[in-house]
Order: structure tokens, then C-alpha cells, then sequence
């Protein structure tokens, strides 16, 4: 979907520069509108913006390409696939049979509404930035960070749980723990917790007791 010069063979891009009814112009944006069927152009002509909608495949009489933009490299995502563009890590050749990223453990963080009121902030995306900091968002230590719904222990929130990939270098020890309020865990506490399952520690060794969230069985 797109609209074009006024040779209508090439395609109006993002980056572009062009000539405009007799000015010089840089196109800002040239987006497809899926429910309106139609283009939104914007470019900046002597400093100023303007924005134009037209209906797919409009050929722009008065428009005339003078130079592209140079080609950006291509996105990788994590297992090293070209992504889409416009997406975090969709990769633009799909393979319906391909494995699964390896992870060492897994923190499944409640993001809810009243976890996610507790915290403020996207936890999840936070995480996974201190995770790659560390070296930790890929390889045999990875740590793969999970938004979830409601663990319906809301008392307890912002609640996250641990889990480990025993099937693979996991540890049990580690496996299966509960963490209460961790919206109100700092960086530093998070890094500790990373570190300790990155290098086979159990996790009681760096993460204070009344950080744990109790478990019983009801109505026996």
C-alpha cells in the first residue's frame, strides 16, 4: 500500500527528498492508514509541517523525487532473524516449525491492574533492559522475563514468580518461588537476583526470607 511519485513508478518513502510545487521537501512520514484505506504524507517545506491524506496508490502530480534516504540496516532480533518493520522482534521470514529461544529461568510478572497500579512503571520492559545490560537476554544463562494476568494473590502485589527450566541447566532449588511487592525492589536487588541464577546460586542466598510469598494448603 502506497502512493506515488508523479512518474508513478517510484514509491513515496519516508526519508525522501523531493521537489513539491516548486519547493524543496523531506518526507517525515509516508504511513498506510488500514481503516481509511488511505496514505498520510508528511513532509516539512520551509520549515513548516504538513500532513496530507490521499487514497491509495495516488500518484502525486507536482511531486518529483530528487534523492532516497540512505537504506537503514535491518533489525535483528535476538535469534538472529531480519524483523519487520515497525515491530520489537516479528521476524519477516516466518518458520512455524522453529524452536523456541532457550531460557535458564523464567520471571513471570503479574501486570494486572492492580500490580500494574503498584509498580508505575513496565516493569517487564525495565527487566529486560537490566537483562541485557547483563548479557543475560540470550545464551545458556538467559533470563526470559514474562508479563502475566492475575495470580489472584493481590494482597501480595506487585507479585512475580521465578521458574526454573529443570528440563534443561535450571536449578530446582530455585523453582517454583513466589516474591511479594516487588515494585518496591530497586535495581540493585534485581541484579543480585539475576546474578545469583546466572551463577547456580540459590536464590535464599540474596534475597531476604520476607521477600517470599507462603504457600499452603486450604480446606483439609
Amino acid at each position: 500500500m502506497c502512493a506515488y511519485y508523479e512518474d508513478g513508478q517510484e514509491k513515496i518513502r519516508q526519508g525522501d527528498i523531493a521537489n513539491y510545487l516548486t519547493n524543496q521537501i523531506e518526507i517525515l512520514e509516508a504511513k498506510h492508514l488500514k481503516e481509511s484505506k488511505t496514505m498520510r504524507i508528511r513532509y516539512r517545506s520551509n520549515d513548516k509541517e504538513i500532513s496530507l491524506e490521499v487514497p491509495y496508490k495516488t500518484v502525486m502530480n507536482a511531486m518529483t523525487l530528487i534523492s532516497r534516504a540512505p537504506k537503514k540496516e535491518p533489525k535483528i532480533n535476538e535469534m538472529g532473524q531480519e524483523v519487520v518493520e515497525g515491530y520489537a522482534c516479528k521476524p519477516k521470514d516466518f518458520d512455524p516449525d522453529r524452536p523456541i529461544m532457550h531460557f535458564k529461568y523464567q520471571i513471570f510478572i503479574c501486570d494486572d491492574e492492580r500490580c500494574t497500579k503498584a509498580a508505575k512503571t513496565d516493569k517487564a520492559a525495565w527487566l529486560r533492559e537490566i537483562l541485557k545490560d547483563m548479557g543475560l537476554n540470550q545464551g545458556k544463562d538467559r533470563i526470559k522475563i514474562s508479563r502475566t494476568g492475575c495470580f489472584g494473590a493481590c494482597r501480595f502485589r506487585q507479585v512475580a514468580e521465578c521458574v526454573a527450566n529443570t528440563q534443561a541447566n535450571g536449578k530446582a532449588e530455585n523453582n517454583a518461588l513466589w516474591f511479594r511487592h516487588t515494585h518496591r525492589w530497586d535495581e540493585k536487588q534485581w541484579r543480585a537476583l539475576f546474578a545469583a541464577l546466572r551463577d547456580d546460586k540459590a536464590l535464599s542466598s540474596c534475597i531476604d526470607a520476607s521477600a517470599y510469598i507462603p504457600m499452603k494448603v486450604y480446606g483439609e
